[in-house]
């Protein structure tokens, strides 16, 4: 049985969002990430159990959501420690994205015995910082299935105006008392299992956006209303789609690969293998060491294996190498580590995804 939300409590930790940047908040940014991890699990389970009778088409759609939700859990980890560049800026239409996280959390929906319904479309209709609408639509839909008794329905429903895109969030629980309503963006719960964040950093985010999340004021029927503002574009004529075919785009390189954690290394093996790219990878300091004058057009650099002498490590790769391009991955978001100032050297944090790593290092070849 569902719990009223008179039962409000305060959890005091949260009472109060950080200045600034809300996607620093270190708190908020993780509640969302365990919400992406939430939405991925459950298609990770959805895609195992129907592996034997899904369709391609199935499974391909199960881990397109797979990798959007990880993408989206990369993201706000890298926001949060700082890692603003590696951010990429999107933009997408309003339908597209309401479409896109109702679709994830189609199994969310079905474990709490609730029906996820979008009301009305708005054709043409662009949002900037596409991740970040989806984000905030993802907290406050989670938030309605929460509360949302079995058997019942959540609206969706996409909106726009002059100035403002929109989305109302309308579900059947038991609404929040008007004397509570204050509090909701202050870091309440009222559920047992609840932090007490996510409405507060939705807003916060939302703000940060130039939109807002506010909730409305209850309808003819029980339950909660929610309206998510966000900044609308002005429409662009379509642009042709681009091929998703992977281009050698590496053919002819040679490329040192030293990692210490086997899925990344297999990872990085077969990306960028399968972009012509020839990979070597070793996992020890030692092992560098003696292969170090194998002779390499770029480096992949995971800090671990070479932590006891950074500088060593990669000086004798220099030698070996004198034009070898250096690329660091590392999940660190305070600055290169001390021995190599004045070392030419790109970053990619962790985590990434190849076509970033593939990036790095198309970008140094162009600059050579």
């Amino acid at each position: 049985m569902a719990q009223s939300r008179e039962n409000l409590r305060s959890s005091a930790r949260w009472n109060e969002a950080p200045a600034g940047d809300p996607h620093r908040d270190v708190t908020g940014a993780l509640h969302d990430v365990s919400n992406a991890l939430t939405v991925l699990l459950g298609w990770v389970a959805e895609a195992r159990a129907a592996a034997g009778a899904a369709s391609p088409t199935q499974l391909d759609h199960a881990l397109a959501i797979i990798e959007d939700r990880a993408r989206a859990a990369r993201d706000l980890s890298r926001r949060a420690i700082g890692a603003h560049g590696a951010i990429e800026q999107r933009e997408e239409q309003l339908d597209a994205v309401v479409g896109e996280v109702v679709d994830a959390l189609s199994v969310e929906a079905q474990r709490a015995g609730v029906k996820l319904v979008v009301s009305g479309r708005c054709p043409g209709l662009r949002v900037p910082m596409a991740a970040d609408a989806s984000q905030v639509l993802t907290n406050v839909l989670l938030n309605a299935l929460a509360w949302a008794p079995r058997e019942s329905r959540v609206n969706v429903e996409p909106r726009e105006d002059d100035s403002s895109a929109a989305v109302l969030v309308e579900d059947e629980g038991p609404g929040v008392p008007p004397d509570q309503a204050a509090r909701i963006f202050e870091g309440v719960t009222g559920r047992d299992e609840g932090a007490g964040v996510g409405l507060r950093y939705a807003r916060a985010v939302s703000r940060a956006a130039g939109g807002d999340l506010e909730l409305l004021p209850g309808g003819a029927r029980p339950g909660a209303r929610f309206l998510l503002r966000w900044p609308r574009l002005d429409p662009v004529l379509p642009q042709p789609a681009s091929s998703s075919l992977r281009a050698r785009v590496l053919a002819g390189k040679r490329v040192l690969v030293v990692e210490d954690d086997a899925d990344v290394a297999v990872l990085l093996e077969a990306g960028l293998g399968a972009r012509g790219a020839e990979v070597v990878v070793v996992r020890t300091a030692a092992e560098l060491l003696r292969r170090a004058d194998d002779g390499y057009d770029a480096a992949l650099i995971d800090l671990s294996p070479i932590a006891h002498d950074v500088r060593g490590a990669v000086d004798a790769l220099r030698r070996g190498s004198p034009a070898v391009t250096l690329v660091l991955i590392s999940g660190s978001a305070v600055g290169l580590p001390e021995g190599l100032e004045g070392v030419r050297i790109r970053w990619v944090r962790k985590p990434f995804e190849v076509g970033e790593i593939v990036a790095a290092l198309s970008e140094a070849g162009e600059e050579k």
